[in-house]
């Protein structure tokens, strides 16, 4: 398990350039990527005991002094890395190790060995109705355009989402919102949804695998983006502008088990990536994180699409568009996914 104390905070560099980015005032862009105001929003038909433990939580007080979790390898993640030192603070570390697949991670946390996973609100939902009781404790970025979509080589005559029909698309995972977009796309262009065949595969893998033919198309995210247009892929279906601009594209979950005994611990984690979304907004921040943690050189980061990053309360009905996909593309059952959501804390 990686140390988030040695990897974000460990060399002055890196907590200089943090406290810089903190600090800062007119230089920086106004953040843009909360989903609700300053208080927390209503709690709807949150379960009364998650409710009742978040109106209590008190962040200075959390039960454990570590929080482990699995991560994506790519500038998202630099909300959590950013937001270490304000967990400290709190008496947290904030412990993780990288992760490839989304499935991967889900069954992770519903097993116990992470505490916390990133995902979108579809997979909260999907866990909790495997018997997996999943809650969104906080935002982690906001769909913003050409920040993912669906890549393809100029000569694999794929020119819009209606062209995936029959065609093999690779993703992370196997199933999620990105799948049902394209699904849904493909209907709405009178194709067969069912036609397109869904492997699952890494950023890593995909501009090769586009070359030799394994796959026609591929769903990749910014970081990912450089690899396959440098094998000559171009972008074919926005998966993140258009009518899902503003959607949380991943949120944090946590079980509602570790919840319900750590309210304390996860209040205080809301409250740092609260503060690491908004350094995220800092160039100096998001860049940093890049540099000091990724290993990026000035070229990599270079045109590089920031994450939009949340930085207080997400709004319950922002989480529920992705599941309503969910039913119209796949027939699964209704949910009300902003009964997941737990309530901002009030006490930074």
């Amino acid at each position: 398990m990686r140390s988030l104390r040695l990897m974000a905070v460990g060399t002055a560099a890196f907590a200089a350039l943090t406290l810089a980015a903190c600090t800062a005032s007119g230089d920086a862009p106004a953040p843009t990527g909360t989903t609700g105001g300053e208080t927390a929003p209503e709690t709807g038909g949150l379960d009364p005991a998650v409710a009742a433990a978040a109106a209590s939580a008190d962040p200075s007080k959390p039960e454990v002094d570590v929080l482990r979790g699995a991560l994506w390898q790519g500038p998202i993640s630099g909300q959590w890395f950013l937001g270490a030192p304000t967990a400290e603070e709190y008496g947290i570390t904030l412990e993780s190790d990288w992760m490839t697949d989304a499935t991967v991670g889900r069954a992770q946390l519903a097993s116990g060995a992470i505490d916390l996973v990133p995902g979108s609100p579809y997979g909260a939902a999907q866990l909790t109705l495997g018997g997996s009781d999943t809650l969104i404790v906080a935002g982690n970025y906001l769909s913003s355009p050409g920040e993912e979509a669906i890549y393809a080589l100029p000569e694999s005559g794929i020119e819009s989402a209606a062209d995936l029909a029959g065609k093999t698309v690779a993703f992370t995972a196997l199933t999620g919102i990105d799948q049902n977009r394209v699904k849904l796309a493909i209907a709405a262009a009178g194709g067969d949804p069912d036609s397109m065949k869904i492997v699952a595969s890494t950023f890593a893998d995909m501009p090769g695998q586009l070359q030799n033919g394994t796959i026609d198309a591929a769903d990749v995210a910014a970081y990912g983006i450089p690899g396959v247009k440098k094998v000559g892929a171009v972008e074919v279906f926005d998966l993140s502008g258009g009518e899902f601009e503003g959607r949380p594209f991943n949120v944090w979950m946590a079980t509602k088990a570790f919840y319900l005994a750590h309210p304390n611990a996860i209040a205080a984690f809301q409250c740092a990536m609260a503060a690491g979304g908004e350094i995220g907004h800092d160039p100096a921040g998001i860049e940093g994180y890049e540099k000091d943690v990724l290993g990026w050189s000035d070229a990599q980061i270079a045109g590089q699409i920031q994450p939009n990053f949340v930085t207080g309360p997400l709004d319950p009905a922002s989480v529920q568009a992705d599941w309503d996909d969910e039913v119209a593309a796949n027939g699964s059952p209704e949910f009300d996914v902003t009964a997941l959501v737990v309530p901002f804390p009030k006490n930074c």
